[in-house]
């Protein structure tokens, strides 16, 4: 079933989700599914180009600035290739030696890597919180320490976040770039998504940004029924300047977007007293989509249904660390706080992601791992940061306006914006979401377009 009747059926399944409840009829007017054509990309000359933009891009954690590396002639590059395509690796190598960038590369088997860290990404509260490295006050994720001794040698390290005072500065005196790679797989780095104009990703961050900001009341709402609302207040922005300012620009500061690696985002948890009521309901919880329905009152998690194995990890945390009080800004003990909301605002992520970075995308988040003093603090404290992703056809409000609505990032609509991409090409084609995907009716799995084989050049 194609076009726009198969979204009337396509949520309307009860025994998927939790505890057989149906999920709400929603109305005829969702977007049709559409894909962009899909080829394999295995060829240097389908990746060079992007990669040429990446190493050059300047180095930012701000999304709206675009993914880049900031290498500059004479420089030194350190890849950790150990999650990288290979493809991705000789692309990225190329471009940096044209550039003049002295470029070394090393491997570790990723399956050894994991056994001796753990799956902490995963496992959210069983990992053992001291195996982090801690290198001269400096606490990154699953970072070895053969690594540590490393960084101080290279302007560079790309293939891990490191995590401290500021995302992404590491070494002795903090002066060292650090990121891991969103676009690791060659599919990714030929995406249009990294060639996105600059200048036009900024506005769109930007103009998103001042909306959630300066917004007091939010709303968000799907099609599967998730309905939860919060506030943000002036404590609020001045804890989040304190924490995510800091973290991302090294000052107290929301002039610019507070942003993950990924998408723009707020922290309602941050609240003098937080309000987040509702309930989210989810087939993309953690990294074992089931079907989870997770209550909210006062700000935190409350009751959590269905899930399978991800909705049983989380009630033993919630059961586990309901006394314990983090230090930081959590207003009271437990891991249950609703701590971020995040956005994506890059209408041309395709199939192959990065998922979060794609215009109305959203995850919200709850636990305990904000940049809230946890690492700082109290290293031993398990992490205990959730995310679940909402794909694709949330609504936003904020102050009783759409921000984005049945999946559509409304700022792409704004006629500043709508200038600014006709500087670069039709605006209609550059603001316009490149993949709407289509959901298997039973399950609620995105379906993915198939490959399409290219012509064999005789």
């Amino acid at each position: 079933m194609k076009g726009s009747l198969a979204w009337m059926t396509i949520f309307l399944f009860s025994s998927v989700l939790c505890g057989g409840e149906p999920v709400p009829q929603v109305s005829s007017d969702l977007p049709a599914p559409r894909a962009p054509k899909r080829v394999r990309v295995t060829k240097l000359e389908q990746v060079l180009p992007n990669a040429r933009i990446l190493v050059r891009r300047p180095y930012s954690w701000l999304v709206g600035a675009h993914y880049g590396l900031g290498l500059k002639e004479g420089e030194k590059l350190l890849i950790v290739a150990s999650g990288i395509e290979p493809l991705v690796v000789q692309a990225l190598v190329v471009a940096a030696q044209e550039m003049g960038v002295t470029t070394d590369v090393i491997a570790k088997d990723v399956a050894a890597l994991t056994r001796r860290m753990g799956r902490e990404e995963f496992d959210y509260e069983r990992f053992d919180p001291s195996r982090h490295l801690a290198y001269r006050g400096i606490i990154s994720r699953a970072v070895p320490d053969w690594l540590a001794r490393m960084v101080d040698d290279y302007d560079m390290v790309l293939g891990f976040a490191g995590r401290g005072t500021q995302y992404g500065k590491i070494g002795r005196n903090r002066t060292v770039r650090s990121s891991r790679l969103d676009f690791s797989r060659a599919e990714q780095l030929a995406s249009p998504a990294l060639s996105y104009p600059d200048e036009l990703l900024k506005l769109i961050s930007m103009k998103t940004w001042n909306i959630l900001v300066n917004g007091r009341n939010f709303r968000i709402t799907d099609p599967r029924g998730t309905d939860i609302s919060f506030t943000i207040d002036e404590t609020n922005l001045e804890r989040l300047k304190e924490t995510r300012g800091m973290s991302t620009y090294g000052k107290k500061s929301l002039e610019r977007p507070i942003a993950n690696d990924a998408s723009i985002q707020l922290e309602p948890q941050l609240n003098r007293r937080p309000d987040a009521h509702g309930v989210m309901v989810s087939q993309q919880a953690g990294y074992i989509p089931q079907g989870i329905k997770i209550y909210f009152e006062g700000g935190q998690v409350t009751r959590v249904e269905g899930g399978g194995a991800v909705g049983e990890n989380i009630r033993e945390a919630l059961e586990r660390f309901k006394n314990v009080q983090y230090p930081g800004y959590y207003p009271g003990p437990g891991v249950g706080w609703l701590e971020e909301i995040a956005m994506g605002i890059n209408p041309k992520v395709g199939p192959a992601g990065p998922l979060r970075r794609r215009s109305g995308m959203l995850q919200l988040a709850f636990g305990t791992d904000r940049h809230n003093l946890v690492n700082d603090e109290d290293p031993t404290l398990a992490v205990n940061h959730r995310d679940i992703d909402f794909f694709y056809y949330m609504s936003c409000e904020v102050d009783g306006t759409k921000l984005v609505d049945h999946g559509r990032l409304k700022v792409l609509d704004d006629p500043e914006v709508r200038r600014v991409a006709a500087k670069y090409g039709d605006p209609d084609e550059l603001l316009r979401e490149d993949w709407i995907p289509e959901f298997d009716e039973k399950s609620g799995q995105i379906i993915y377009p198939a490959y399409e084989e290219e012509p064999v050049t005789p």
